[in-house]
């Protein structure tokens, strides 16, 4: 168990634009409690030189007084100078932060986004902010001051008189048990309760993004997971109470309790002749200054414990280690390819992979169609060619090369990827689909917005193509939504594209928009395509199929595979079965 200023620091120094900075601050909060500690030893030989009238360490009254002033009026400065630099310093947090995160989640592969963030991103950088703020204009800095304070104090004491030195060191163990104990039951008292306020925050955003799927079943006025994080979080919130409360209670009794033995001892030496009345009243009121500088240490450090969850989650984004990659791009041997070799992949901790060995080849201009039930590991190879994440074995080539030689801006310099879930930004229709290639003209935009079928969403709307789509596209419907990515991949003409059930949410009118759009496609780039349209199946150059387990049982064209008599031409059989299905009044 560390003090917190052990591992808190160094953070802190990740989390601005300018990590030098935060030296300079420390180093003057160290100073600012070097003279503090300076100005209360003073006291003894002050008081002592008051009391008897003779010079103590050469001054008399007069002399300790002009020390006394010019000790404060450096107090003053030095308190100045830290109170602006560690406002700066937080100012300079909450400028950067934002900047810094979004730097650093920029660089992570896209499967690090598969976990469940948003929630937490949302907390860390809104609603708490200003709390890891305070860590720099109100914590750090007071707290590195009070600690060289006390240390001043134990070695002036132990100069003025080795016994009293003594009694001072003595104490100061127990206030670092003290320390150790109270920040051990706060951070107890986070683990408790964080957990569960980030799966509130979780269930929060879910709550309102589903709230369609929630009102057509009629939980919208009670959605269960929801109700279950409220409660499980107030339940957590009350643990934490008492388990922090444990802490405070710990940290108030022994301080009492140091204050009253030290009270005791120096009435005990003075009872005792080994120290006169007046230097022992006035080591009494230093004891009294340092008990209370070391209570105050205490009470920062659990200060500055209970934003440790808002540090551990900032400071696991900031180094956070990206899929590492190549300084400058590699030269790419068959442009438009994709190729698998031997490659197996699981997802994390997961007992069985989701691929097993899985090998083939897209040439280039060819539309490959991946076929299975659900499970079987068809979008993960979407995920793979995207480099989502790297397989645990074989290589995924893209355009002749391993995509881990690749950078990531030549990687997906290459790809178009129309995956299930859409997402459009809060922007004009014709923003939305321009973000395939933000330097096209209006006429390339246009074309490709025809052959997808977005030109007719385009006239049905008022505002035409200035049409704010709303966030995520919420303006839109899901069919309305995947006409416009199919439109930015036609337009961003990369050569390959990834079409992950691209036709999914469409009816059967505006199906004939994409249909004609992936055969636009085709002409002009390599196409991975995840479908069980029946038209889409068919015009595939080559089909894989793959088996409940993830291997590949088998490849060819679609009249090869079905006179093979395999699990494609049962999955055809089923498939051409329940197109002809219809509902009945019966």
């Amino acid at each position: 168990m560390n003090l917190p200023l052990i591992d808190i620091v160094p953070r802190l120094g990740r989390m601005i634009s300018t990590p030098a900075k935060l030296r300079p601050a420390l180093l003057v909060a160290s100073l600012c409690g070097l003279i503090e500690g300076l100005a209360l030893a003073a006291l003894l030989p002050g008081i002592s030189s008051l009391a008897s009238g003779t010079a103590v360490w050469g001054l008399h009254t007069t002399g300790w007084l002009w020390v006394f002033v010019l000790l404060a009026l450096t107090s003053f400065a030095l308190n100045y100078l830290q109170s602006t630099g560690t406002y700066a310093i937080a100012l300079d947090f909450l400028y950067s932060i934002h900047r810094l995160i979004g730097d650093q989640v920029s660089k992570q592969p896209l499967g690090w986004f598969a976990r469940p963030l948003s929630g937490r991103l949302s907390r860390m950088v809104s609603t708490e902010l200003m709390l890891a703020g305070e860590i720099f204009a109100h914590m750090i800095g007071p707290l590195i001051s009070r600690i060289t304070s006390a240390v001043v104090i134990v070695v002036a004491a132990w100069f003025w008189n080795p016994l009293l030195g003594l009694i001072l060191t003595l104490s100061a163990p127990v206030f670092i048990l003290i320390t150790l104990a109270s920040t051990h039951f706060m951070r107890r008292g986070s683990a408790i309760h964080e957990p569960e306020e980030i799966n509130l925050a979780n269930r929060i955003v879910e709550y309102a993004q589903c709230q369609g799927a929630l009102r057509s079943c009629g939980q919208s006025d009670g959605f269960a997971p929801l109700g279950n994080a409220l409660e499980s979080t107030r339940s957590a919130r009350v643990r934490a109470q008492w388990t922090e409360t444990i802490g405070m209670l710990l940290s108030g009794a022994v301080t009492q309790g140091v204050i009253v033995a030290l009270i005791s001892a120096t009435g005990s030496l003075a009872v005792s002749g080994t120290l006169q009345p007046i230097p022992a009243l006035a080591f009494m009121g230093l004891a009294l200054r340092f008990t209370s500088t070391l209570s105050a240490i205490t009470e920062s450090a659990m200060a500055a414990e209970s934003r440790r969850p808002l540090l551990d989650s900032i400071d696991e984004v900031l180094t956070a280690e990206p899929l590492p990659e190549p300084s400058a791009p590699s030269e790419l041997s068959a442009p438009g390819t994709v190729e698998f070799r031997n490659v197996t992949f699981g997802y994390g901790t997961a007992p069985d992979p989701v691929l097993r060995d899985v090998s083939f080849t897209v040439p280039s201009g060819r539309m490959i169609a991946l076929v299975g039930s659900s499970g079987s590991g068809k979008t993960t190879i979407a995920r793979l060619i995207s480099r989502f994440y790297d397989v645990d074995s074989g290589t995924v080539l893209v355009g002749g090369t391993p995509v881990t030689e690749q950078t990531t801006e030549q990687l997906m310099g290459q790809l178009s990827m129309v995956f299930q879930d859409v997402y459009l930004f809060d922007d004009t229709l014709e923003a939305n689909v321009a973000v395939g290639r933000p330097d096209a003209t209006r006429e390339e935009i246009r074309t490709a917005a025809a052959l997808a079928g977005v030109t007719e969403i385009v006239n049905r709307l008022a505002d035409g193509w200035e049409t704010r789509v709303g966030e995520g596209g919420r303006a839109l419907s899901g069919g309305e939504r995947q006409r416009v990515a199919i439109a930015r991949a036609l337009l961003k003409k990369s050569p390959i594209v990834l079409l992950d059930e691209a036709t999914s949410a469409l009816d059967v009118e505006n199906e004939a928009n994409i249909v004609a759009a992936v055969e636009r496609l085709r002409q002009e780039a390599t196409v991975v395509i995840i479908a069980h349209r029946l038209d889409t199946i068919v015009a595939a150059d080559q089909i894989i199929a793959l088996t409940d387990d993830g291997r590949v049982e088998a490849q060819g064209t679609h009249e090869e595979l079905l006179a093979s008599h395999g699990t494609y031409a049962q999955f055809w059989d089923r498939l051409r079965s329940a197109q002809g299905w219809h509902l009945t009044n019966a």
